[in-house]
């Protein structure tokens, strides 16, 4: 579904949000950063948005980048144009590979596409450093080794997009323009909560071993959450761990003082890595969750098969029975109806077994729609028989009327194998509830009544009374 302005503006939001935090906080004294995440908004805009909405969003988060660089002062003008510039180029170049090879639904969460997401990441980021580095080198004259700085900006800006890009797909999915949706899962925000609060305590006290603890704790969360939070977590643990590894804080800082680790030795490969640690379990519990689905539907599809009629989707003989068992023991109020279709073979004899069948579905489903709205049900016994049970308590008054309206409906004209025809039915009632009796003999007096509105000439119905020889049946006309 395409998102419009709201969605847009969000975009520029997070852009320029994540902008001042990593400019801010994840660059070390140097001016280099683990890793870059404000370009996955703007790769996630060009994946939902409209093109005119896109190129917009383009425009304004390069206005807001420059404007933050400037603001900084760690960049020179042209480096700082040249860096806005190109992370435009990364995003180009990764949205098209992103959306023909990850799918429509832009969904990161699956192992495969993470990882075709990851080469495409690794791919537009190569590129796009090369271009850097190549006009830094010749251009503006860098004296930084060209093979050292083209590494470090692969893997930054390649882990921002395979950092923050998942955190903000999952945040749109819980947006909606001008709304946010507030069915958050509690659990997973506190999840979150405690994977950021144990960052950040072990990286402020580099010295306790709490930092040992941070890998147990995502895989934790790899196995309770859904794969999309799970990315979003390791988000913010690595926005924190970087931030506060490039202030001189924690165990990486510890064992890099000039920093020199931190840019290319440890910081962007411990980033990476805890990835590593969430994706495999995330992968591995959804398969096992996945099987567990399509184990449980083929299980219901088994018992729905065993259950209902194959043609008419109505109960089959043996649950509705079961229904009746049930009904009888908790002695619940109702009507069974029994109800036989008049001068079926004539219908088969005429326009054929395919058009019987056609027939059959069509008089099923009216009967459950008229039943299945007071909280009823319907079973097929075989041929042309058909069971229904209504619960409720119903006066005699009641449940003549009923029974009218039942008949009534069952001969307005079918349409079905290309033809239009009036069919009736025979019906036999009986209350429950009123007495113990068995389900065997529910089902006896309500056929009963049925060949008793069979015998006085059908069209009718017949209301089972004691004694049985004081029958009488009652055509639908004549009740009228």
């Amino acid at each position: 579904m395409k998102r419009g302005f709201g969605t847009a503006a969000m975009l520029v939001g997070v852009f320029g949000l994540s902008c001042l935090i990593s400019r801010f906080f994840f660059t070390d004294e140097f001016g280099y950063a683990s890793f870059w995440p404000p370009n996955a908004a703007m790769l996630v805009a060009l994946l939902t948005l409209r093109p005119r909405l896109a190129v917009g969003v383009l425009a304004a988060c390069l206005a807001i980048n420059f404007g933050i660089n400037k603001i900084a002062d760690a960049l020179s003008p042209p480096e700082s144009f040249l860096a806005c510039s190109l992370n435009i180029v990364q995003v180009l170049l990764a949205a098209p590979m992103t959306r023909r090879f990850c799918g429509a639904t832009i969904d990161l969460t699956r192992s495969r596409r993470f990882a075709v997401f990851t080469v495409i990441a690794l791919l537009s980021a190569a590129i796009e450093a090369g271009i850097g580095v190549a006009i830094e080198y010749l251009v503006l004259d860098d004296v930084t080794p060209p093979l050292r700085e083209w590494i470090q900006w692969v893997l930054c800006d390649a882990l921002g997009l395979l950092l923050a890009t998942p955190a903000v797909l999952n945040l749109l999915r819980y947006t909606r323009p001008g709304r946010v949706r507030r069915q958050v899962e509690k659990e997973n925000v506190f999840l979150l909560l405690s994977c950021v609060v144990l960052t950040i305590l072990s990286f402020a006290w580099a010295r306790s071993p709490l930092f040992l603890f941070l890998y147990p704790a995502l895989a934790m969360l790899a196995f309770h959450a859904r794969p999309a939070w799970s990315l979003t977590v390791v988000f913010f643990v690595s926005a924190f761990a970087s931030a506060l590894t490039a202030r001189g804080l924690g165990p990486i800082a510890r064992l890099s003082p000039d920093g020199s680790l931190m840019r290319e030795g440890m910081m962007q490969p411990y980033l990476f890595s805890l990835l590593l640690v969430v994706l495999p379990i995330n992968n591995a519990v959804g398969e096992k969750r996945r099987d567990t689905r399509r184990l449980l539907l083929m299980k219901a599809n088994l018992e729905y098969a065993a259950t209902h009629d194959r043609l008419t989707s109505a109960m089959n003989r043996q649950k509705f029975e079961a229904v009746l068992k049930s009904v009888v023991e908790w002695s619940q109020p109702g009507v069974v109806f029994f109800i036989d279709i008049d001068d079926f073979k004539g219908v088969n004899d005429s326009l054929g077994h395919q058009a019987g069948d056609a027939f059959l579905k069509a008089f099923s489903i009216r009967l459950r729609d008229l039943v299945t709205w007071r909280g009823g049900c319907v079973g097929r016994f075989g041929g042309d028989e058909f069971a229904a049970f209504v619960p409720g308590r119903f006066s005699p008054e009641e449940l003549r009327a009923l029974c009218v309206t039942i008949c009534d409906a069952l001969r307005a004209p079918y349409c079905f194998a290309g033809v239009t025809r009036s069919v009736t039915a025979s019906i036999g009632a009986v209350m429950t509830g009123m007495e113990r009796i068995t389900a065997d003999d529910l089902i006896h007096r309500a056929d009963t009544a049925l060949y008793a509105t069979k015998a006085a000439g059908r069209d009718g119905y017949t209301l089972f009374e004691e004694p049985v020889a004081d029958l009488v049946p009652v055509p639908a006309d004549d009740a009228r």
